[in-house]
């Protein structure tokens, strides 16, 4: 059998939102590494994962992990904003211990597998979903090695994995940002699916292959939590939870029937709910529901290939407040074919639709996507992955005169929706505990920090 070290490399909350937030939560564990982990050790293999953010490890962490557990495969995560760093570690790695065998995974190199290979050195790249592919780099890599750029297969039953191996982590460690939460900051995240149908042109996770796992599986790991970690609330990382919505019913019977009683929010699109599923969601502990409304202008919503309308997305939210659940909403500023003034349609929609929380973010075209192959079309983009956080705003569409006028909006529109008596009022008549003004003193905080120059 084999020994894995898998490995999520380092970054500061700093890095991550481009801003001084403080210190206000907002380190989530590694799921990803957790279902390889799990999947490895369901064969036999010995497996120990280090998440650097959450443990400020550095790399002579790494360096002081791999003499004492002397693993003969090292797995690295590289989102794009840490691929500079996977670059760094793969090389320091690579020259400590040269006959270790190194493999880089993730979102970056899925869509830009050569330049990954030729910039890190490492062994082994792999696209796609890397759980199967890393078992067969465990049981017998020689194949792997010569073809250097593996293709994942495809999970088609996602029911056929074992959980997360959240036991490899210190759990304790992981607290959400204050909007994620409400009864608890340890709150955990689960999947209950994969893959996403639709093309916008700024998500890397378009044109996927959509699978889901059955409510009793789901329903078996949430026992699990409250078992082993006394969890008392849950947030689905899932794209588009409400895309099956006679799942979405089973599933809150089935929190009925066992009598589960845990606090939960999901993310999905308005033009995913009925009046029947957000009720049922409601009544089984749903609280807040994140929903990308991205823009309050038609040509732009048209533009990223949205697929929704203005009018559904005001009746959508107004369905969503009927019955009492919170709404976070992700408004992105400086879309193709934005204007500030378009912007600022999109703010005014933000504040006349009153959304709990309002997530203004720079367009950021990461590689892979529509908007990345097709960026000269619209404006500039600044190939500085370092600044590829989601809150930098890389892209500038021509409507702007340059990055400090989309910088300037982008203060605006924190300063616009959140600095105004009615939020205020609104978010005071909402505090029942302790612990609703703690979460409101942090996200205050954030706040700020977003609103700074």
């Amino acid at each position: 059998m084999t020994k894995v070290l898998l490995v999520f490399p380092p970054y500061s909350l700093k890095e991550r939102y481009a801003k001084n937030v403080g210190n206000v939560g907002g380190h989530l564990p590694p799921l990803g590494l957790c279902y390889m982990a799990s999947m490895l050790e369901k064969e036999g293999h010995t497996v120990q994962i280090m998440d650097c953010p959450v443990n400020n490890y550095a790399i002579d962490d790494i360096y002081k992990r791999i003499k004492e557990f002397k693993p003969e495969v090292i797995g690295l995560g590289a989102v794009t904003m840490l691929i500079d760093r996977a670059i760094e570690f793969t090389k320091g790695i690579k020259k400590e211990f040269p006959d270790r065998i190194v493999v880089i995974g993730g979102p970056h190199p899925t869509k830009m597998p050569n330049e990954t290979l030729e910039q890190t050195g490492c062994d082994i790249v792999v696209q796609g979903e890397a759980e199967l592919a890393f078992l067969d780099i465990a049981k017998n890599p020689q194949p792997l090695l010569e073809k250097k750029i593996v293709q994942g297969a495809m999970l088609r039953n996602l029911d056929e994995m074992p959980f997360p191996a959240r036991h490899l982590l210190d759990m304790n460690l992981y607290t959400s940002l204050p909007n994620n939460y409400k009864r608890d900051k340890n709150v955990f995240q689960m999947l209950t699916t994969r893959g996403c149908p639709y093309v916008c042109t700024f998500c890397a996770s378009a044109n996927g292959v959509f699978r889901q796992r059955s409510v009793g599986n789901v329903i078996a790991e949430i026992k699990q939590l409250i078992e082993q970690y006394n969890v008392k609330e849950i947030v689905f990382w899932d794209d588009i939870f409400t895309l099956n919505k006679r799942w979405v019913l089973d599933f809150c019977n089935a929190l009925k029937t066992e009598k589960i009683d845990i606090a939960w929010s999901c993310e999905t699109r308005l033009d995913l709910i009925n009046e029947e599923v957000v009720k049922a969601m409601k009544e089984t502990g749903c609280w807040n529901i994140f929903f990308g409304i991205e823009s309050g202008n038609q040509e732009l919503l048209d533009n990223i290939k949205k697929k929704t309308t203005l009018d559904l997305i005001r009746k959508g939210v107004a369905m969503v407040k009927k019955y009492g659940i919170e709404i976070r909403g992700s408004f992105m500023i400086g879309l193709p074919g934005e204007t500030p003034e378009m912007a600022r349609k999109t703010i005014d929609l933000a504040i006349e639709l009153d959304v709990d929380y309002a997530q203004f973010s720079p367009t950021t075209p990461y590689p892979g996507t529509e908007l990345y192959d097709t960026f000269s079309k619209w404006g500039t983009l600044d190939v500085n992955f370092k600044e590829y956080n989601g809150w930098t705003p890389v892209f500038v569409p021509n409507g702007y005169k340059n990055g400090e006028e989309l910088r300037a909006v982008h203060r605006e529109a924190f300063r616009k929706f959140y600095i105004r008596p009615s939020y205020f009022i609104n978010r005071i008549k909402k505090i029942r505990t302790w612990n609703d003004v703690k979460r409101n003193i942090n996200g205050l905080r954030m706040v700020l920090g977003f609103t700074s120059a």
